[in-house]
């Protein structure tokens, strides 16, 4: 369909209006995600049990493992899936503010981490749980020494002054925010979704489940960290930062913790395959420790059976 000159066509419109959304970078995630053999939910529905509506997120990824994977570690099942947001802004930097980590992933993953094995009511450092996660777990979170503890979204004004826009597109001040809050709330919805039915097979089975979620942000977009330094504030361009988040979990009413990597979309393919890398050093780890895990589970149920007991 052609128009006279200096109109654009509706197919022109339509084209620069799809540029401006998220979705083609959704369909881009998506396609990176698939060569990297994982398999790709788009769309994938949750319950919000705060604004009681089926919702979605943008993507959500299942990596597909060798064969022998799972063999070797049997009876214990990992899974490693990933719950992905995808946002664009023309108009906002996205600047995060960064605070020293504490070295210990454990801290930081409440939230996105459940196995089928029961935790005793009595803390015990030789627990299960306390030994997956401390001698198991190759999270690729270890490797930042700061983490982000808030953020802004900041009108680039300058440059919208310059192009002669008037700032009322792109991203809003709450997109970090809702994307976030997105990525909680479906993790809380899987996990214990797929607590319940794992905990079912156990009992059938004599299997042990272990899941760990990994929510992520992809960003097309200018991106900084920020941080003071001698009193003054100073901005760093970043292409992969970490955010810590908390949530107050509706299904178990527990405060729990999330580490969600902020991934800017120059960068997703390499954060893709380092993500891997951690997947497969975790499942090795836990080859190796296999009999002492299940040794550990087994104390683990004798002592949450006896807790019960003597109620």
């Amino acid at each position: 369909m052609k128009q006279s000159e200096g109109k654009e066509t509706l197919e022109e419109y339509l084209v620069e209006r799809v540029k401006k959304s998220g979705y083609p970078l959704e369909i881009e995630i998506s396609d990176v995600l698939e060569r990297e053999n994982f398999v790709v939910f788009n769309t994938q529905y949750y319950f919000d049990e705060e604004r009681k509506q089926g919702r979605d997120i943008d993507i959500y990824a299942l990596p597909l493992k060798p064969d022998t994977a799972d063999d070797r570690i049997r009876p214990l099942i990992l899974s490693t899936d990933v719950a992905i947001e995808c946002k664009k802004s023309e108009t906002h930097a996205w600047v995060f503010y960064t605070r020293p980590r504490i070295p210990m992933s454990s801290i930081y993953i409440s939230g996105q981490f459940r196995t089928t094995v029961p935790q005793p009511e009595e803390f015990t450092t030789d627990s299960f749980e306390w030994f997956l996660q401390q001698e198991c777990l190759v999270l690729h979170y270890d490797k930042f020494e700061r983490i982000a503890v808030a953020y802004e979204e900041i009108k680039k004004k300058k440059i919208e002054k310059e192009a002669g826009k008037s700032g009322k597109d792109g991203s809003s001040r709450r997109e970090i925010f809702e994307a976030v809050n997105q990525l909680v709330k479906f993790i809380c919805y899987e996990l214990h979704r797929w607590h319940d039915r794992t905990t079912m097979l156990t009992g059938t089975q004599n299997l042990e489940y272990m899941m760990i979620f990994f929510p992520i942000i992809v960003f097309d977009g200018d991106m900084f960290e920020a941080f003071l330094a001698s009193g003054e504030p100073v901005l760093k361009s970043k292409t992969h930062l970490l955010l810590d988040t908390h949530y107050r979990c509706p299904y178990c009413e527990e405060v729990e913790s999330f580490n969600i990597d902020i991934v800017h979309r120059s960068y997703f393919n390499e954060f893709l395959r380092t993500m891997k890398e951690h997947f497969y050093k975790t499942m090795e780890a836990i080859r190796r420790n296999r009999d002492e895990l299940l040794k550990k589970a087994n104390e683990d149920r004798m002592r949450s059976h006896k807790e019960a007991t003597n109620k």
